[in-house]
This record gives structure tokens, C-alpha cells and sequence, in this order.
């Protein structure tokens, strides 16, 4: 079974940190640093995503515009081309979006409509968790059943003597 997108939403919920438009720059690093967020969508004045704005998105206008950041919306300093996924998109390839797109965060639509938001650390958790559960389900496996895949050790005198003849045998080759 491959992950879905809907299931990181229903682990953490869909609620998401937004931001409008006119926003000033200053006051969403102020909401990012406040809820230790690496970005936020940007909403435009009809509702629907404008783009995001995340960390590298106000460094680079605080590199292009020194102090005058302050002056800055949201609007002039977000990312206007940014990927987006459905709730059903496989997560193998919304991690492929982010990676080709270098971002860490993909809003989530449904319908044209913000329904969540997935970082990058979501997905690294998602993968952890589906790991640590495939290692222990083969543990159990090789463990607990009939059908083990390693057989376990015999060790009768009969086998070991077998054994030790047979070693012997071949050092004398």
C-alpha cells in the first residue's frame, strides 16, 4: 500500500497557519518565527492560494532590499510558482515535487480550496513511522511463525559430529 497524502492530513490535522496578500513581509516572519513554521501560504483577496512564503522567501528579498523589507507585502516577496498536491497524490511523488522545486512545503488543494499543508518533515515522518513498522512486521515474521525464513540451529550430537567430521575432512584437502 502505497501512502497518500490524506493520510499525513489525518495524522496532523488540516488546519494551517495562513497569510493574506497584503500582508506585511515583516509580520509573517514574526508569525513564522512565533509558531516555528517554516512557510505559509499566501492567500489572495478572493480566498484562493496566491503562493508561500517561507523562510527562503524572506531571506532573499532581505538580501535584495536590506531594511527597506519592512515596506514589503507578502504579495512581492512570496513564491508565486509553487507546487500543489491533492489529497489522494502519492507522497513518493509529492517528495519528488518538492525536490525538483527545492521547497519544503506543498499546499494541498481540493476542489481550487486550501485543505492542508505538507513539509518536508512530514513526509521524513510519514517514511520513519512505515519503516519502523515494516521492520517489525518482518521480525515478527522471521520469529513467529512456521514458515521462518532462517531455520533454527540443530544442535544434536549426531548433526555436530557430522559437522565436525566434515570440516576436518576438508582441512585434510
Amino acid at each position: 500500500m502505497s501512502s497518500r497524502v490524506f493520510h499525513i492530513l489525518a495524522q496532523k490535522g488540516n488546519v494551517v497557519l495562513t497569510v493574506k496578500e497584503d500582508d506585511p513581509a515583516l509580520s509573517v516572519a514574526n508569525l513564522l518565527i512565533r509558531h516555528n513554521i517554516g512557510g505559509a501560504p499566501v492567500l489572495g483577496a478572493n480566498g484562493a492560494l496566491a503562493g508561500m512564503v517561507s523562510e527562503r522567501a524572506i531571506v532573499n528579498a532581505l538580501t535584495q532590499y536590506g531594511p527597506n523589507i519592512a515596506s514589503l507585502t507578502a504579495k512581492e516577496i512570496m513564491l508565486k510558482e509553487t507546487p500543489t498536491a491533492s489529497p489522494d497524490d502519492n507522497i513518493f511523488d509529492i517528495a519528488n515535487r518538492m525536490t525538483w522545486s527545492r521547497s519544503r512545503h506543498v499546499p494541498v488543494l481540493e476542489d481550487g480550496k486550501l485543505v492542508g499543508l505538507v513539509s518536508i518533515g512530514d513526509i521524513v515522518k510519514l517514511r520513519a513511522e512505515n519503516a519502523e513498522q515494516e521492520a517489525q512486521e518482518l521480525q515478527d515474521y522471521v520469529t513467529g511463525s512456521n514458515q521462518a525464513a532462517v531455520k533454527p540451529h540443530d544442535d544434536s550430537p549426531r548433526s555436530s559430529s557430522k559437522a565436525q567430521h566434515k570440516i576436518r575432512t576438508n582441512h585434510r584437502n
